[in-house]
């Protein structure tokens, strides 16, 4: 589902594409950039404990890990170094 990100107010909030007309300032996300957060938000919650099992894709899994790995860093003198 395509969402639009809307700032109303102090608040900020997602609201379905189909369902509310675009304004100026809306931020769109397509079917491919909701899904993709969905799970990244579900292996989070998974790892972290909030949810017992994970609604994450799969395939998107091992792709976001392949990619988060490629950047490799180091704890020096307490700063992270890329």
């Amino acid at each position: 589902m395509a969402i639009r990100i809307r700032k109303i107010g102090e608040f900020t909030v997602a609201l379905c594409a189909a369902l509310s007309e675009p304004k100026k300032e809306d931020i769109y996300l397509d079917d491919a950039v909701h899904h993709a957060l969905i799970t990244k938000f579900g292996l989070d919650w998974q790892s972290m404990g909030f949810v017992k099992d994970s609604l994450a894709d799969e395939r998107l899994i091992l792709l976001m890990k392949k990619e988060e790995f490629k950047k490799q860093w180091v704890i020096k003198n307490g700063k992270i170094i890329f």
